[in-house]
């Protein structure tokens, strides 16, 4: 990527449509002798037998509170993409009434508000994170809420990116009909698959497997008139093929099954060892250095997406692409934050 700064800077994103205000905790355990203190839950095993020992009982668990962040898997994408250079607008849930809640205004990138932003707790451990979030409503209708913030032309907006970006289905009841609107302002365009589409649906627990199928379709429809790249983790990949597919649980059986079956160009599944990439190009494997001991996981996906993202707008192979974004995650789980495209390619240069 060096001396590429001014093609990166010329690459257009257009993201939407979530945000969340995270407060990130860790619970404790409380020590058996006194005057000792307490200490993290080391893994969800640890404290899921814990919470397991307290059934038919109660119990209180003390929470170390140690920051309250910008959350939501738009927020952490588009600060990662923005950092590394590329031309990053957002339209999310950033603040009240069109202003920008201070959370979200060091964002590289331009910022359109079309709600307030949702609550959620992140529970931090060396294994992985615990979500705790409500849904978040939009009254009246979510596309004129759009439409009405951004007071530019959204559809247009949508066209002319290199790269679109829409993130969290899961968590947003309303996502599905913006998505819908999305591709058919795409679809109002000439086709070029040069430009991409790229999709992360999160948790997909919430949902119905037909609201899942259902969505999966609409990506494929996406696929018509751009490139269509679904990114899933470990277990998103796992509930996809248990609900919808006949069950393989290897990552790149699954990626490959998951383009055949629903139309999709290429569909990346990321774990905390390695990732994959599945395309009519074929399967490609690339493993990841194993962190164990995280400065922070909550976000870890949305980096990885970002720097994925500017992989694909600049043209990298299946191997490099993958390998620039295990890097570029990598860096933010023991760091962190995330790096510039200075800091990454002098730690790659070291390793």
């Amino acid at each position: 990527m060096r001396g590429r700064e001014r093609e990166i800077a010329g690459k257009r994103l257009t993201v939407g449509f979530d945000g969340f205000a995270d407060t990130i905790v860790r619970p404790l355990r409380q020590p058996d002798a006194p005057g000792v203190p307490a200490a993290p839950f080391a893994t969800i095993r640890e404290f899921g037998e814990f919470l397991t020992s307290k059934a038919e009982k109660s119990c209180s668990v003390e929470l170390s509170v140690e920051a309250r962040q910008l959350g939501g898997n738009l927020p952490f994408l588009s600060r990662a993409a923005g950092g590394l250079g590329l031309d990053v607008t957002c339209i999310g849930m950033l603040g009240e009434l069109g202003s920008i809640d201070p959370l979200f205004a060091q964002m590289p990138c331009r910022l359109h508000s079309f709600a307030p932003p949702g609550q959620s707790t992140c529970m931090e451990f060396n294994d992985g994170k615990l979500l705790f979030s409500s849904d978040c409503i939009v009254p009246g209708d979510a596309w004129d809420a759009v439409c009405t913030a951004v007071k530019d032309d959204v559809p247009t907006m949508f066209r002319e990116a290199d790269l679109i970006a829409l993130v969290n289905w899961s968590e947003l009841s309303f996502a599905h009909g913006l998505w819908e609107h999305v591709c058919d302002a795409v679809a109002e365009g000439p086709a070029d698959k040069r430009k991409f589409a790229f999709f992360d649906l999160c948790d997909v627990s919430r949902r119905t497997d037909s609201e899942l199928e259902a969505v999966l379709r609409l990506i494929g429809r996406f696929a018509q008139s751009r490139t269509a790249v679904l990114s899933l983790n470990e277990n998103e990949a796992l509930a996809v093929s248990e609900r919808l597919l006949s069950g393989p649980d290897d990552p790149s059986e699954i990626a490959a099954a998951v383009c055949r079956h629903f139309g999709i160009d290429e569909v990346i599944v990321h774990t905390i060892h390695e990732s994959v990439l599945s395309s009519v190009r074929g399967t490609v494997r690339r493993p990841s250095d194993f962190v164990a001991h995280p400065r922070i996981s909550t976000g870890a996906g949305d980096n990885f997406n970002g720097a994925s993202c500017l992989a694909a707008v600049m043209g990298l192979d299946d191997n490099d692409r993958l390998a620039f974004a295990n890097a570029f995650a990598n860096f933010y789980i023991s760091q962190g934050r995330s790096p510039s495209m200075a800091e990454l390619m002098a730690a790659s240069s070291d390793g």
